[in-house]
């Protein structure tokens, strides 16, 4: 292979490359023009290749003509591309007009001298000749390039919104037109002994069509940089200018390039690149495992450790992992965790293994306890024996000291939103080792990971605090309404006692009387007793208790203590109870809170009164994945009803469509029965009235779900 030969060589093969990578992606019409397109370009180049390396002037001639067949219909397929891109049917039309005349040309490049007269001997090899009717062949070019530019132009106005589409177009143009430079290459069939220098130009349109590819998913084609394709441009880049010092050292050392040994000495190098990075990585993690054993389970319990720490939002919980991972990964006998307290502003104790409390290790770190203050300076691990070497009267020497009296060998800061969030002492190993430098970064990774999760875990427990805090209030707003009703509910009792008491001296010896008296005296009491009860019990805050009730008797209490404000509203509560109702487990105060909610919202939409509906019973729950049997409390009132528009935000924290309401009662009672594993459904129609559902699993809800709340209440 002679040495001009080399660059037709290395254009044919990337032209070639980008048509095939084209196709393979997506084999769509505009895809295959494109690639055709590509395809006749290394045509060209790989036919140059070869009439640069013969010396036969008859074998060079048909060469020449067999490279002409492909070259003729470049423009032509230029201009299909061109049509299948702008999806103009009468550029598709045209171009089967212009096939036809590639043809023809086609047809001259084999009948006489006319197209191709010959070829050209040059310094670096033969070269096609232009015949009498080669300037029509360009002229044709040139009409080709002109009306393609021209509709790419057209298109680009009429998609002007389409910035993605603008830049693709934009692209194209900018490519094409250097691809055109690549005349320049017909001085040469006119006996310009000029080195067709087109290829640069070919190279530049395959480089911009790849990068807007890549960039702006040209020709449907979105391609991921991955690093395979990144080591692959990386390799290319290292292959070539090694392939040319190769075939150069062979020429001046030689006076000739031998071909089959030039090819497969570029095929053994791009093999050694592409295979060196895998099996890199195999052999690296085969020698790592077997003689790093600790730093790959490190890895490994790294993997896991971070994988677990997500899921876990009790910080009780995730301190004993946390501790329990660290003891175990490095082999410790001892380990202890001090977590920040902001309420005390000291580092507390939160979990430990192999220490006995209060003995060993301080249940509290202060503020300005040396370690804590080393750690907060410096905010990287201290090891007991490194800071034991310091100076007398340097702050990390009483930091040696007091890792000496916390039984730690090690000290790790915990650092989350650069504050110092724990620490995370560490005694001696069990085998009495030192920690190494693997150890040390296993440790600060696992620190960082601890990081988030306790910061985490601590915003989980300021929303289940202002969860509660918010169930409290909106508590206390319906035990306000339900005072202001039951006050009026007393009172009249109240008076019919006064009365009897006035009039019982004046008739105290009418025996009628005073049983008639101490009769209706003890039922209007009872009647106070059982108002009063059953207030306190809505009133005073419960233990948490998940247990089977029958949710008529909850549903009944909630509605007894609500009909002296439903008769106030002249609302009729009508109760419409299963008889062989299923107990179901449930927090008993949690769900009166919620029907308390739903009862007094129905009450207080029937401005006008109406008839309430209480209605419990027997049914399927179907959330769309399967149908499981629960219980069903249905509230349906006669009221003013919700607009449409507002019934999918009805149970949004703080919407609210009545005067002085604060929004949270449904959004609570909504959260309530989802953790308690049921739904809450609503049915409404403006000045028809509206129907809450109220549906609870028979089977008893997930542990974790109900009792991370009950705890907190």
């Amino acid at each position: 292979m002679t040495l001009a030969s080399v660059p037709t060589f290395v254009t044919a093969s990337l032209s070639v490359a980008l048509g095939i990578f084209v196709l393979r992606r997506n084999k769509t019409k505009l895809n295959w023009t494109f690639a055709l397109w590509c395809f006749l370009t290394g045509y060209w180049q790989a036919y140059w290749t070869l009439l640069f390396n013969i010396n036969d002037e008859s074998l060079a001639v048909v060469l020449a003509r067999l490279g002409y067949s492909g070259i003729t219909f470049i423009p032509i397929v230029f201009f299909h591309f061109v049509a299948e891109f702008t999806e103009s049917l009468v550029l598709k039309r045209l171009s089967r007009l212009f096939y036809a005349i590639g043809a023809t040309f086609l047809l001259l490049t084999w009948t006489g001298d006319r197209y191709i007269a010959g070829v050209y001997r040059y310094d670096w090899g033969f070269y096609p000749k232009a015949g009498a009717l080669h300037p029509v062949f360009l002229a044709f070019l040139g009409i080709m390039l002109a009306l393609g530019l021209n509709a790419l132009l057209a298109y680009r106005r009429r998609v002007s919104e389409q910035r993605l589409k603008v830049n693709q177009i934009n692209y194209i143009i900018a490519s094409t037109l250097i691809y055109s430079l690549a005349a320049v290459d017909f001085l040469a069939n006119y006996g310009a002994e000029f080195y067709p220098v087109g290829l640069i130009f070919t190279n530049f349109h395959a480089a911009i069509i790849a990068y807007a590819i890549v960039q702006f998913r040209l020709l449907d084609i979105n391609v991921a940089l991955k690093r395979s394709l990144i080591s692959a441009l990386i390799l290319a880049g290292l292959l070539v200018p090694c392939y040319l010092i190769l075939i150069s050292s062979q020429q001046l050392a030689f006076g000739s390039i031998d071909i089959a040994f030039s090819l497969l000495t570029l095929s053994l190098l791009a093999a050694a690149g592409f295979l060196f990075p895998r099996f890199r990585f195999i052999g690296e993690d085969a020698l790592e495992r077997a003689l790093f054993t600790n730093k790959t389970d490190h890895h490994e319990t790294l993997l896991q450790s971070s994988r677990e720490m997500v899921t876990v939002v009790d910080l009780s919980e995730l301190s004993e992992r946390l501790v329990r991972t660290a003891s175990h990964a490095v082999g410790i006998d001892k380990a202890a965790l001090y977590l920040y307290d902001d309420a005390k502003n000291k580092f507390s104790l939160a979990s430990t293994v192999g220490f006995e409390l209060r003995q060993t290790c301080d249940p509290v770190l202060g503020h300005g306890d040396p370690l804590v203050q080393a750690l907060i300076s410096s905010r990287e691990g201290f090891v007991r024996e490194e800071l034991a070497m310091v100076p007398v009267g340097n702050g990390k020497s009483a930091a040696a000291q007091r890792m000496g009296q916390l039984g730690a060998e090690v000290s790790v800061p915990i650092v989350s939103k650069d504050k110092l969030a724990g620490i995370l002492n560490l005694g001696y190993k069990v085998d009495r080792q030192i920690y190494s430098t693997g150890d040390l970064e296993f440790l600060s990774t696992l620190a960082n990971q601890a990081a988030v999760a306790i910061e985490n875990a601590r915003l989980y427990e300021n929303l289940k605090q202002s969860q509660l805090t918010l169930r409290r209030a909106d508590r206390l707003s319906s035990l306000g309404l339900l005072t202001a009703g039951l006050a009026h509910e007393i009172r009249n009792p109240l008076v019919a006692i006064r009365t009897f008491t006035q009039l019982l001296p004046e008739r105290y010896d009418d025996p009628e009387f005073r049983q008639v008296f101490q009769g209706l005296a003890l039922k209007e009491v009872d009647r106070i007793c059982g108002l009063i009860n059953d207030l306190l019990n809505f009133a005073r805050p419960s233990r948490p208790n998940i247990a089977e009730e029958n949710l008529n008797d909850v549903v009944d209490s909630v509605a007894r203590i609500l009909e002296s404000q439903a008769k106030d509203k002249d609302v009729k509560i009508a109760r419409e109870f299963s008889a062989d109702m299923p107990k179901v487990w449930i927090d008993r105060e949690q769900l009166k809170q919620v029907f308390m909610n739903l009862i007094l919202n129905a009450i207080q939409a029937m401005r006008d009164g109406g008839s309430l509906v209480i209605a419990t019973r027997v049914s399927a729950d179907d959330d769309g994945n399967a149908s499981r049997p629960c219980v069903q409390v249905e509230v349906r009132d006669t009221g003013i009803g919700i607009p449409e528009e507002n019934l999918e935000r009805i149970f949004d924290p703080f919407f609210t469509n009545k005067d002085g309401g604060s929004g949270l009662g449904l959004s609570i009672s909504h959260q309530i029965i989802q953790e308690h594993g049921g739904r809450m459904l609503v049915r409404s129609k403006i000045k028809e009235g509206t129907s809450f559902f109220v549906n609870l699993p028979l089977e008893k809800p997930a542990h974790a779900a109900v009792e991370d709340t009950v705890r907190a209440s």
